[in-house]
Parts: structure tokens; C-alpha cells; sequence
């Protein structure tokens, strides 16, 4: 990794790159590639996802988030921190697999994870929060920086106070489209109806969040784990507490990795209370 005086002459080189390239997204014949961009999820606050893949991929364990009248707080305590790459090797560092992550934040389909076990870090998905959001705040480890015009960073003069070295993302509700009531309850609506956030992601087991009025959160424990060849199969619970209404549902995860790709499969059996399979119908989980 470069020196953190390298890459903040880096910073500086992308910010002139990219608002060169705001210039172009903003002309009128290309309105709808930003739309389609934004738009891509079609159920509200999707980018609630996301944040929780991305807090995966960077080792995170812990998350939560903070739901205010005037915009949403994510922390997460992962142990790989953003980073910024020469803005003049970008197509070189993408295809190495060496891409920063704010280059790639503040790109466009420019993910800055190639390799097919992993789950992009920041590509297309990450854009989701514009529906939500003008200007995302990022507060980590070597840099604090907000994004203008979709693609744009500018550094931030004040770290937050509080961050105890936790990464944080602050999404202020301040796109004229959208209204702050509408996205404090999307965004709400979502956090409390997560579907087994926690169930298939390899290191995050416990997230929280909370609003002025409300709080909850999901966690995972695995009590048991055992590995035969290439199957391991494991005992888990997962815990879905709102208020002081917890709710328990108890499974047998198998899991399979394929020969020589770094790939995974995962299948899990929910039990009833007497340890017997109980039928569920749910959606297929894709990263």
C-alpha cells in the first residue's frame, strides 16, 4: 500500500478526475444512465444490503445503525480501511485487482473486487443510497470525505468524535425528491424486517440499529461446527429482537466449498422446537 502522503496527492488528482467526468454525467443526454444507476433496486432502502454485504467484505463483525429525523448513521468495526490508487491507473488497477476503494466508490460499475469470491465492495450497488441521499459522508481510519455530484470527493475538515475507530457512513436526507418523511419510514420499515441478515455472510453476526423511538436488532450464534472433506455443517441460531420482543429460529446450515475457485454453497434446515425440519418457503440468497 502506498504511503498516506502518496495517497492523498492521489485524493487530489481523482477529485480533478472527477469532476471532470461530473461534467458529463450531468449533461441531459445522459440523465437516464444516472437514473438506471440509482433505480436499479425496485423495493425501497435496498441500499440497507449493501452496506451489511460491504461491512462483510472488509471483516467487519458488529454493525449498526442510527436512524435520525435528519439522516442515517452505519458504523461497522471492519479491519480494512478505504484506500485511493493512482486516478491515472485505474484500468490497469481494476484488472489487477489493486483498485482503491475511493476510486471506486466514486466511479461508476468500477468495482474494485474482480475476483468472483467476493462480493463487490463498491460497485453499481453502493449507488442505491442516492435515492436517499445527495452527498454520502465517510468517516475512516486515514480519511473523512464526503461525495458531491454522484462522483465527486472533498475532503472533510472534522472527524467524528465519536467513532471509538470505527468505519462510518452518515447519509444525510437531503435530496429534493425525496422527502424527509418518507425516508425515515423506508428506511424504518426496512430495518426491522431484514430478512436473516446475518444467516449467510462469513464474518458479520450481530447488527443493531436504533431511532429516536425505536430500537432492535439480529444476531447470529453458532454453537456447533464440524467439517467433513469439502462439507462443513454447523448448529445456528439467530435472534430478531425489536423492542423487548425477541424472537429464535434455530437451523442446520450445510455448506460446500467448489474445488479450487474460492466459491461456496449453502444450504440451511429450519427446526421446530423439537429439533425436527420445519417447512419454509423464503427467497434464494445471492451475493
Amino acid at each position: 500500500m502506498e504511503t498516506i502522503e502518496k495517497q492523498t496527492e492521489y485524493f487530489k488528482n481523482l477529485i480533478a478526475d472527477r469532476q471532470e467526468n461530473a461534467h458529463v454525467i450531468e449533461k441531459s443526454s445522459m440523465e437516464g444512465v444516472k437514473g438506471s444507476v440509482v433505480e436499479k433496486y425496485s423495493d425501497q432502502a435496498h441500499f440497507i444490503y449493501e452496506l451489511l454485504q460491504n461491512a462483510n467484505d472488509v471483516k467487519a463483525t458488529k454493525a449498526e445503525f442510527r436512524l435520525e429525523k435528519g439522516g442515517l448513521y452505519f458504523s461497522h468495526n471492519g479491519t480494512i480501511h478505504f484506500t485511493v490508487t493512482n486516478p491515472e491507473r485505474e484500468r490497469e488497477d481494476k484488472i489487477d485487482n489493486k483498485l482503491g476503494h475511493i476510486n471506486s466508490i466514486t466511479s461508476i460499475g468500477q468495482s474494485n473486487k474482480t475476483k468472483e469470491s467476493t462480493i463487490g465492495k463498491f460497485g453499481v450497488g453502493f449507488k442505491a443510497v442516492f435515492q436517499y441521499t445527495d452527498t454520502p459522508h465517510i468517516y475512516d481510519k486515514y480519511f473523512q470525505f464526503k461525495i458531491e455530484r454522484f462522483i465527486v470527493p472533498r475532503l472533510l475538515e472534522i472527524d467524528l468524535g465519536d467513532r471509538n475507530d470505527n468505519t462510518v457512513f452518515y447519509f444525510p436526507f437531503d435530496k429534493k425528491e425525496m422527502p424527509t418523511d418518507k425516508a425515515f419510514d423506508d428506511i424504518i420499515g426496512k430495518l426491522k424486517s431484514l430478512s436473516y441478515p446475518t444467516l449467510f455472510l462469513s464474518f458479520l453476526n450481530e447488527i443493531k440499529w436504533k431511532s429516536d423511538n425505536e430500537s432492535g436488532n439480529y444476531a447470529k450464534h453458532i454453537s456447533k461446527s464440524e467439517q467433513w472433506k469439502d462439507i462443513s455443517y454447523s448448529k445456528v441460531k439467530l435472534t430478531h429482537q425489536i423492542g423487548l420482543k425477541p424472537t429464535t429460529e434455530k437451523l442446520i446450515l450445510f455448506s460446500r466449498n467448489i474445488d479450487n475457485s474460492g466459491l461456496s454453497y449453502s444450504v440451511g434446515f429450519f427446526l421446530d422446537r423439537n429439533g425436527k425440519l420445519q417447512s419454509k418457503q423464503l427467497d434464494a440468497f445471492c451475493f
